[in-house]
């Protein structure tokens, strides 16, 4: 069996920028974005498991994307 997994490059108009001073609100943005296959995994035989990631998701202040470090952080609170 031959599967590919592919990269897709796009744009993320819901980008927040983290606020220069702590008072300030997160900047939003259009950024360029890669949604990448950062993992694979094989849970049984027959099906697969594919993880996807944003390059920004460190940069990324938006508690509502699935790929931001800020949705990852609100998760653990």
């Amino acid at each position: 069996m031959e599967i590919q997994i592919q990269a897709t490059v796009g744009v993320c108009a819901e980008f927040l920028r983290p606020p220069a001073q702590e008072w300030e609100k997160p900047e939003k943005a259009e950024v360029s974005v890669v949604i990448a296959p950062i993992k694979v995994t094989s849970q049984d035989e027959g099906k697969i498991q594919v993880i996807t990631g944003c390059n920004m998701w460190r940069s990324c202040h938006n508690p509502d994307c699935w790929y931001s470090v800020a949705s990852r952080q609100a998760k653990k609170t």
